[in-house]
């Protein structure tokens, strides 16, 4: 077994924080305004504790399999060709889902800070950064590689400037605790790690103990973070008035990432302040995009086969599956933002919840030496399985 460097370590840790805080991080403050500051909190806390567990779930199986094995082939190994060509479906699904809600949500920021049509700044988002997706993934490293080394410094500096303008009163906002059972399946996508894990597990050089270390640490950081950030977002924004949360609630689902930069600017008298939520915002939905944009173009040209010197296969037909059906949704429902969320937290769920799970449990079957006791517990299993259903139960509940 080859150590892996505390540099190789590091470098994991940033880049499972950097997968992790995207564009769902401007949901956040929309959806935990609805159950208040204390349950929110909690929501979060419970929502990062299952999606620990099943990436550590993740690691596990994948950790005893080749190198470079991804979640198809890990399907494949444990559940057989149904259970492969299920994942399929579903991940082509949930990433496509994922995609409108970074386009809708690129759409209404840019419309917030320019004042002209969602559509258009969505349509314009997606030619530019689709472009550079299409030019391959050099060109998305150089471009991601820039923006990322700026988004957590700004994030930072956003939370601070945000706490310096901080009102108690305002976290004093109970909501409705009700909401807690709509909102649990959008904040799911705010924890998941598990796609990059084949890919961090080679940069480690297999090492088991530094994997399952750079994922703990690496899921804790955003999970203080986001606290940190839904507090200082509420405690600046009023619950009750003409800029207020009651703004949002009245949007229900139609609620975007411009309402809440509008509301925001409304309520602090900082230039500095807005301009660096505004970057936050954008940055975020920006790296988001490429990265969810990549996996999934890539996704669909091994799918079609990649056939040689066949534009159609190669690039025509992945365009069209990434990027113009996602587009198109978007513009007819340019405020599908959070609905997307929910729905993307449902096939999050079902890839990074129930099919670990149902991997594990074969590995059980099949004897396997397990690195941890916890991670072989049937009571957990079944507990983690269950709530599993139920966010699946929930979202379909409150359509």
């Amino acid at each position: 077994m080859i150590s892996s460097s505390v540099n190789r370590q590091i470098g994991s840790i940033f880049l499972i924080v950097g997968t992790e805080i995207g564009a769902g991080v401007l949901a956040l403050p929309i959806l935990i305004a609805h159950v208040g500051v204390v349950l929110g909190t909690l929501l979060l806390l419970f929502a990062w504790a299952l999606m620990l567990f099943t990436a550590l779930l993740v690691c596990e199986a994948n950790s005893n399999l080749g190198e470079g094995v991804s979640f198809a082939t890990m399907a494949g190994k444990f559940l057989g060709k149904s259970g492969k060509l299920f994942l399929t479906v579903i991940f082509w699904c949930t990433l496509s889902t994922i995609a409108m809600a970074y386009i809708s949500a690129a759409g209404s920021t840019f419309q917030s800070m320019l004042h002209i049509s969602a559509w258009s700044t969505s349509s314009v988002f997606v030619l530019i950064f689709g472009a550079c997706v299409v030019l391959g993934t050099k060109t998305v490293d150089y471009v991601n590689r820039v923006l990322l080394s700026l988004k957590l410094g700004v994030f930072l500096l956003a939370i601070l400037l945000l706490f310096s303008d901080l009102s108690f009163v305002n976290l004093k906002i109970h909501g409705a605790g009700t909401a807690i059972i709509s909102s649990f399946p959008a904040i799911i996508t705010a924890f998941i790690l598990h796609n990059i894990i084949p890919s961090v597990r080679g940069y480690l050089k297999n090492d088991k103990v530094a994997l399952r270390r750079v994922i703990i640490i690496g899921s804790l950081i955003p999970l203080l973070l986001y606290v940190f950030w839904v507090i200082a977002i509420i405690g600046n924004i009023p619950a009750h008035g003409a800029n207020s949360f009651d703004l949002l609630f009245s949007k229900g689902n139609d609620a975007n990432v411009g309402d809440l930069l509008d509301i925001i600017s409304a309520n602090t008298s900082s230039s500095l302040i807005v301009a660096a939520i505004n970057f936050v915002a954008t940055i975020s939905v920006t790296t988001s995009f490429l990265g969810t944009s990549l996996s999934l173009y890539h996704f669909v040209q091994d799918l079609l086969g990649r056939k040689t010197h066949n534009h159609v296969y190669n690039t025509l037909l992945p365009i069209a599956l990434t990027f113009i059906i996602p587009l198109l949704i978007v513009i007819i429902n340019p405020n599908i933002f959070i609905m997307a969320l929910s729905y993307a937290g449902v096939g999050a769920t079902i890839l990074f919840v129930l099919i670990p799970i149902l991997i594990i449990k074969q590995m059980i079957k099949t004897g396997h030496n397990f690195s941890s006791s916890i991670l072989h517990n049937q009571l957990i299993l079944n507990l983690a399985f269950i709530i599993g259903l139920g966010v699946i139960f929930i979202q379909f509940w409150s359509f």
